[in-house]
């Protein structure tokens, strides 16, 4: 079986092929390099499984920001086989710079619905990450929606990273598509309008928050 190509700035996006060893062509090399900006120890066990399975073993590199940039940089001399990124807007980021090629595999093809992988088979996913609501026990929520952060019910109640930060803005992203612009402007500005404080930090600074009282709810 033909080895996967290694041209110029072209790689492979996602670490999803690591899931499927025995189905994948053959590597010729001994060791991969993966690229992640998931902490590695997250992922380890994923790794010593495809070690086990394929006898290849996985370097890792951890990059918390500037995956793109990094391999840019380096070009043709990039020693990176995998790219694993934690959240989609990176991910295409990768693919629209072309750093990426396509992968062919029926094994993933057939593992992985359509919609949880690029139509040119340049990227795959391994999961979906939930954007999940934080609330003060007290707190009478009952089959709650995004939608409800806007709702001046909750003002000077609400928590949240900033707005730049790309889980937001792909939760942004997904309220346009359902939504439309217009109404989502709206739904920021409440949103804005509802915040407890500036918009910033990570989970755990909007459950730290919730606990010490500054907010009541966060995502």
């Amino acid at each position: 079986m033909n080895a996967l190509p290694r041209t110029g700035l072209r790689r492979i996006t996602l670490a999803s092929a690591l899931v499927f060893a025995v189905s994948l062509p053959a590597f010729a090399q001994e060791t991969l390099t993966l690229y992640t900006t998931r902490e590695p120890g997250l992922i380890q066990p994923l790794l010593d499984s495809w070690t086990k399975t394929s006898g290849i073993k996985v370097s890792t590199v951890y990059i918390k920001d500037g995956m793109l940039e990094r391999v840019k940089a380096e070009g043709k001399n990039s020693p990176a086989d995998l790219l694993m990124t934690v959240d989609a807007g990176n991910l295409l980021d990768l693919v629209e710079a072309g750093v990426t090629q396509p992968v062919e595999s029926e094994a993933l093809k057939t593992a992985i619905p359509a919609n949880l992988r690029g139509e040119d088979n340049q990227w795959f996913a391994l999961s979906m990450r939930a954007r999940v609501l934080y609330a003060e026990k007290s707190m009478p929520i009952d089959n709650w929606h995004y939608e409800q952060l806007a709702s001046p019910e909750y003002k000077g109640k609400v928590c949240i990273r900033s707005g730049q930060h790309p889980y937001n803005t792909a939760l942004i992203a997904a309220m346009i598509a359902h939504h439309g612009e217009a109404k989502t402007e709206d739904w920021l500005r409440g949103v804005k309008a509802n915040l407890a404080r500036k918009a910033t930090g990570g989970d755990r600074d909007v459950a730290r928050d919730i606990l010490g009282g500054i907010c009541d709810i966060g995502l």
